[in-house]
């Protein structure tokens, strides 16, 4: 079952100076970057499923280690847990240009909430079109040279993205499930390194990363992983920054091992400042290729309807009424979801539900910034029992 996941895109992308911050800071080749991921299951035996889907050529990864990390926010690991990892029984690989592989499985035990080091010393590597995740949430120390079993990195070159790394799987139960979290920024926990708010990376805390920990603290859950497939400023129409919701949904619930359930919050980027209501019938035979996809695929559905943004820059009336309409839609027996999950009301302003609360979102009025635990708080634990 897969224990930890991300959403591949593209990880070259400019910011408004020009800069590429989803890139590593130094070019690839001969250079050792440790990437940390947090488990959300344990097992004693695990793989890395590696992804070049975006690149315009091969990767060469001449090493690649997995130990355990010591502290949250330091390249530190255990050196006593590292452990080898291989392809095809090799020490050297290539992950081949558009393409993703799976790595040797390796005797490496983990418990829950595990923060696991994933080093890899590289050769060749595509210097554009990196394939990775711009939000990490996590910093990714990059160092030159070979160092894949240091137990710390000094003066290493960090950034909050990671690279090539699609998903992680263990061995695991056979009754054990995994839920994917399908959306956008608002599940890929946009805010929640805000430094201008307090926050730093390394907190873990998304509301997937509550919901994880939730299920953790409840026996009759234990054996359920989560599995955060968001990316900010994705639409389900649009293809910015990479593929279109539509596009990628397919691969994002299916490409994971022993998926039981799946959480849909998404489409507020495909409705803000609209002027007319005319997206509804654009958007509602996506979802509804959504719920039937993971039906056909013997998956749960949970619809997460979307979220308000009244105070946001990006309202208007319109904007509202299509929100409305795709809410109520979700929680009709038309759409045949098998639950909803009402983040909605959770952040909502009991006052002027068309807003988030404002001790939760402060100025922005798209993002519940300080909401994330209440909504994962929100979710009923017993539809994944």
């Amino acid at each position: 079952m897969t224990t930890w996941g991300t959403a591949e895109e593209k990880c070259d992308l400019l910011d408004d100076k020009g800069n590429k911050p989803a890139m590593p800071k130094l070019s690839l080749e001969d250079t050792t970057v440790r990437q940390i991921i947090r488990v959300t299951t344990g097992g004693e035996r695990f793989r890395l499923r590696l992804s070049n889907q975006y690149g315009k050529s091969d990767v060469t990864v001449k090493s690649l280690h997995l130990a355990k990390q010591v502290k949250a926010d330091e390249s530190t690991i255990d050196t006593a847990t590292d452990k080898e990892v291989t392809v095809d029984g090799k020490t050297e690989f290539v992950i081949p240009m558009g393409k993703v592989i799976i790595t040797d499985p390796v005797d490496f035990p983990v418990n829950a909430l595990d923060n696991v080091a994933v080093t890899s010393y590289f050769g060749a590597a595509p210097t554009e079109n990196i394939t990775g995740h711009r939000g990490a949430r996590a910093t990714t120390y990059q160092v030159s040279g070979n160092h894949v079993s240091d137990a710390a990195f000094t003066d290493a070159q960090t950034t909050t993205s990671w690279f090539f790394l699609a998903d992680a799987s263990i061995w695991s139960a056979k009754e054990s499930k995994v839920v994917v979290c399908f959306g956008d920024s608002i599940t890929d926990g946009f805010g929640t390194d805000a430094d201008y708010l307090g926050k730093k990376p390394d907190s873990y805390t998304r509301w997937v990363d509550y919901f994880a920990k939730r299920l953790q603290a409840n026996d009759k859950t234990k054996h359920i992983s989560v599995i955060n497939e968001g990316i900010g400023t994705n639409s389900i129409l649009g293809f910015y920054p990479t593929d279109a919701g539509k596009d990628r949904f397919a691969r994002d619930l299916l490409k994971h091992d022993g998926v039981g359930y799946c959480i849909i919050l998404f489409g507020v980027n495909d409705i803000t400042k609209l002027e007319n209501t005319d997206k509804y019938d654009k958007l509602l035979p996506e979802y509804q290729k959504m719920v039937k996809l993971c039906h056909d695929n013997g998956i749960k559905v949970y619809g997460a309807p979307i979220l308000p943004f009244g105070t946001s820059g990006s309202y208007t009336e319109a904007s509202e009424q299509v929100r409305t309409q795709i809410n109520n839609w979700m929680r009709s027996t038309d759409s045949q979801m098998d639950g909803i999950i009402d983040f909605e009301s959770a952040v909502a302003d009991p006052e002027n539900p068309k807003n988030i609360l404002e001790k939760y979102t402060h100025e922005d009025g798209l993002h519940p910034y300080d909401g994330y635990e209440a909504m994962a708080n929100a979710i009923d634990l017993t539809m994944f029992e």
